[in-house]
């Protein structure tokens, strides 16, 4: 009904013939009784004319607000923060130096940060800053959490403004960001296999018994199957001690060798062994699969899509079928074995899945011996890489640590248990044979300790392997105890800093300190120099005597040899046993360590500097000294990728640190800390430093997305090529 017929009907009267009853206006805000019975209301006070009439009581909803109304509330929000950042702005001259006023010596540096402004040096960047609210600390031990930071947020919104989605999606999803990010991975194609024969020759009663038919692979000989055998033990063997050596060459490669092979448990494992044992030769002496700038990948062996081993691994997926339900050791090993070939191609969904396998697998052994207790331990410290640095999810095999116990070893050594202040032991390979000691021992010299005697004269090789597990260990108790003291507290408001106290990242620094000062001599190195040797042990060796790159005789070393060098360009030192490896991880995870413990220092010094102390400034300034020349990055580990351990977390590693390094020639607070604190050292090694992480990632982004996702967030800060 249109104005007019509205108005005709309205002076009809109500004795006046009407087709509808009359309704009238709409009131802004009727009360109930009006709204029920659909009739005007006065909106009088406090009762309208027709419940006044009527004698009914008069009630009124509540007004909604209007957008308009939320505007004007969120303006004086706003507007009360304003007043109570300007009231605390000193009135006179703000102190030198952070926190209270005091006197400082000529040499020691001063900030003022009151008159700098914590945001990037162009005036957008200032104005997003001031429309982005700080967020209270809350510590992630991911690294690619630091891009949920809102100073990183406004730089990825300068230089990436078209990804802004992707970050909201990584910030709202977190790992399920990840995980999507490889199942766009092409699976491994399976049309690569070996050529098998029928099996003919004489069985055991067990082979016959089994009733599946045995074959045989042509391209398997004997001295392959040795040759391969040799390659694994030698190489991931020393990184992932969950096999025994004497056992798999006197039972499982004899029977293979002699019977052929068949879906029993002792042909996958020998598979998988070959399999890795291939990638383990190929991954040190293969061909690159590419070149950048003449520079070939440390990425050796096979080609993108086809990884070495390829043949062999594919010869065990499809026996695997038949023992996965097994309630063995076993089953174990091959989940852990598959795990790790998957790792060496940066299939690193696929690593994770057949981790939690060998996880839940661990809980249906009953007896705990010592081989047990190693592949148990190994999914503890894969499992929690895992969950520490892409934040998945854990299976509960934690819970069996204190069930099994510690592999037992001869010789004792000291660990940082999980508060950094008690020592346990661990160790390695304590019954391997004398035969396969003896024989290590004459073709490699390396620092004694890695070498330790047992009781009865053999050596034991246990130090790196007890020194990375304490490591480890200690890595997840110091994140806990960051993420206990940040939850811990009553929430902060948007003002206030809500991270942990400066005492706090100190002991936890002095727990690190610790673990390094708890190592044996021969595995010590300058703080300020990881790419040097370690102290050799004096006896028979000289004090100066570095590692043999031909792992045949000792010979005196040079003062001051490197064990790592930057130069990527030159051909790589081979260190059998993967020498080089072992130490590269310890020293790096060290360095990282630190880094983690510090790097709550920087977030308070991007986003609340006004509240900066001195000792918070010196905090900065060692997150940023630890991060430069890590072992992992140089020459010749850097140049055999496929073996080195959790090769997921090392990309989105590096990539938050070159977004920090990037902040440092920008953000003014950052720019001070690290011109008058960080030392000339931190100059020098500078550039080299971001260079070779970017190298890192520039290599492994042809056959890992995560690092590829890392590159292209990269390319427009440091303007790397396409």
């Amino acid at each position: 009904m249109n104005a007019d017929s509205a108005a005709s009907s309205a002076s009809s009267g109500p004795g006046g013939p009407t087709s509808r009853a009359h309704r009238g206006a709409i009131a802004s805000q009727a009360c109930e009784t009006c709204r029920s019975r659909k009739q005007k209301c006065d909106e009088a006070r406090p009762r309208c004319g027709l419940c006044k009439r009527i004698n009914l009581e008069c009630v009124y909803r509540e007004p909604q607000p209007t957008k308009k109304d939320k505007t004007l509330v969120e303006i004086l929000d706003r507007l009360k923060s304003l007043e109570g950042k300007v009231d605390r702005i000193p009135t006179g001259r703000a102190p030198q130096g952070f926190g209270p006023p005091q006197h400082p010596p000529s040499s020691q540096p001063s900030f003022n940060p009151e008159t700098e402004q914590s945001s990037y040096s162009t005036p957008s960047a200032r104005q997003q800053q001031q429309q982005s609210p700080n967020q209270p600390y809350r510590h992630a031990s991911a690294a690619h959490k630091i891009l949920s930071w809102p100073a990183l947020q406004q730089l990825m919104l300068q230089v990436l403004p078209t990804n802004a989605g992707d970050f909201k999606t990584l910030e709202s999803d977190g790992t399920s960001f990840i995980v999507r990010m490889h199942n766009g991975q092409p699976k491994l194609p399976m049309d690569e296999s070996l050529e098998d024969r029928p099996f003919v020759g004489m069985q055991t009663q067990a082979t016959r018994n089994s009733g599946g038919p045995r074959v045989t692979f042509p391209a398997l000989t004997r001295d392959a199957m040795y040759r391969l055998t040799a390659a694994y033990f030698d190489t991931f063997n020393f990184l992932y001690p969950f096999m025994d050596r004497r056992t798999f060459e006197s039972d499982t490669l004899v029977k293979v060798c002699s019977e052929g092979f068949d879906g029993d448990v002792d042909s996958v494992i020998a598979l998988m062994i070959f399999c890795l044992g291939e990638v383990a030769i190929e991954g040190l002496t293969g061909d690159p699969i590419g070149e950048y700038n003449d520079l070939p990948s440390g990425v050796r062996g096979g080609s993108n899509g086809r990884p070495p081993g390829l043949a062999l691994f594919n010869e065990a997926r499809k026996c695997l079928g038949f023992v996965v339900t097994d309630l063995e050791l076993e089953n174990v090993q091959i989940f852990s074995l598959f795990a790790l070939y998957y790792q060496s191609c940066s299939r690193h969904v696929d690593f994770w899945r057949m981790t939690v396998s060998a996880c839940q697998a661990c809980y249906i052994l009953v007896t705990w011996g010592d081989l047990i207790r190693r592949a148990v331990w190994h999914c503890i410290a894969m499992e929690t890489s895992l969950n520490q640095e892409l934040d998945l999810p854990l299976t509960g095999i934690l819970e069996l640590s204190d069930r099994v116990g510690m592999p037992s070893f001869n010789v004792p050594f000291c660990e940082a248990d999980h508060i950094g202040n008690q020592a346990t032991n661990f160790g390695l390979f304590s019954d391997f044979s004398r035969r396969v000691l003896v024989k290590f021992a004459r073709q490699i010299w390396i620092p004694s300790s890695f070498l330790l005697v047992n009781a009865d004269g053999t050596p034991s090789i246990e130090a790196h392997f007890a020194s990375a597990l304490a490591l480890r260990r200690l890595c997840a108790s110091m994140n806990a105890q960051i993420y206990d003291s940040t939850s811990s507290s009553e929430t902060p408001s948007s003002d206030e800093f809500g991270g942990p106290s400066a005492n706090t990242l100190k002991s936890l620094a002095a727990q690190l300190t610790q673990w390094r000062g708890l190592l044996p001599r021969d595995l010590q190195w300058p703080e300020d120099d990881p790419a040097a040797f370690p102290t050799p042990q004096t006896g028979n060796i000289g004090v100066n005597d570095a590692v043999d790159p031909s792992l045949a005789t000792p010979r005196p070393g040079r003062p001051g040899a490197q064990l790592f060098t930057t130069d990527l360009n030159s051909d790589p030192m081979q260190y059998r046993f993967v020498y080089d490896v072992q130490v590269a991880v310890l020293r790096t995870r060290y360095y990282y360590a630190k880094y983690v413990v510090y790097r709550p220092f920087v977030y308070k010094a991007l986003h609340f500097p006004e509240q900066m102390t001195q000792e918070d400034a010196q905090g900065v300034a060692e997150c940023l000294r630890s991060c430069l020349k890590w072992p992992l990055t140089m020459s010749p580990t850097s140049r055999h990728k496929r073996l080195i351990p959790c090769l997921f977390c090392w990309s989105q590693t590096f990539l938050s640190i070159l977004l920090i390094f990037h902040l440092t020639q920008h953000n003014p607070m950052l720019r001070d800390i690290r011109a008058q604190l960080c030392g000339p050292r931190f100059e020098a090694d500078f550039d080299v430093s971001v260079a070779l992480m970017q190298d890192w990632i520039r290599d492994l982004k042809a056959v890992d997305p995560l690092a590829l996702w890392c590159y292209k967030i990269l390319q427009p800060l440091y303007n790397l090529e396409p």
